[in-house]
């Protein structure tokens, strides 16, 4: 932007006498400047492109390239085969609940991840709880305690529903990598463990040829 002239010349100082016998004529209006707007292409310049990108382009799949081919890489890849049962009903949750204090209500591998998410049911003993998950990836020659969360809400005064997961790191092994853990309930009125009646919660993670 360029300046179009310079502005005109300030208003003169008016004197006392002139200011009080002139008290009543009205200010003179700020100096009007004039500026000019230039575009690029007025110079041969170009102008700025713009891509609209879609939703749809953004959540597309990164490809994987195998052999010179474009693979899309899948969620059903992945997936999970357990060597145990859930309780199938609220009769059994409520069975092995009143025998162990805590039980796994469920296990799922999250839709297009590597992550194992558990629900743990616990018999609401006190207000102050702790529930851990302890997996071993190699037959409990060593193994690690995992701290669960509470699903806030999930309280019905009997019971508490607490969640934990763990990300399983590819490559998986040739029959698929095993997942071992068993759980852990602590409370001022004591520990109780839940283990699938002594054989723990066996689980392998795949990934399909």
């Amino acid at each position: 932007e360029q300046d179009e002239g310079e502005t005109e010349a300030s208003s003169p100082v008016v004197s006392s006498t002139e200011e009080e016998t002139d008290e009543d004529s009205e200010p003179e209006p700020p100096p009007v400047i004039r500026r000019k707007v230039s575009f690029a292409d007025a110079f041969g310049l170009n102008l700025v492109s713009v891509k609209e990108f879609d939703n749809a382009e953004a959540t597309e799949p990164e490809p994987s390239w195998s052999n010179g081919r474009n693979i899309v890489k899948a969620a059903e890849e992945i997936y999970l085969s357990c060597l145990f049962t859930v309780p199938s009903s609220t009769e059994e949750l409520d069975q092995r609940l009143g025998e162990q204090m805590v039980e796994l209500e469920s296990i799922e591998l999250l839709p297009g991840t590597t992550t194992l998410r558990g629900i743990v049911r616990v018999v609401n003993l006190c207000y102050n709880k702790t529930v851990f998950a302890r997996l071993t990836l190699d037959r409990w020659s060593s193994y690690f305690d995992l701290l669960a969360d509470y699903v806030p809400g999930s309280s019905d005064r009997k019971t508490d529903r607490f969640t934990f997961r763990y990300t399983v790191v590819p490559p998986f092994e040739k029959e698929g990598t095993r997942v071992e853990f068993c759980l852990r309930y602590e409370t001022p009125m004591g520990t109780f463990w839940a283990n699938n009646k002594g054989m723990n919660y066996v689980m392998f993670c795949h990934q399909k040829a």
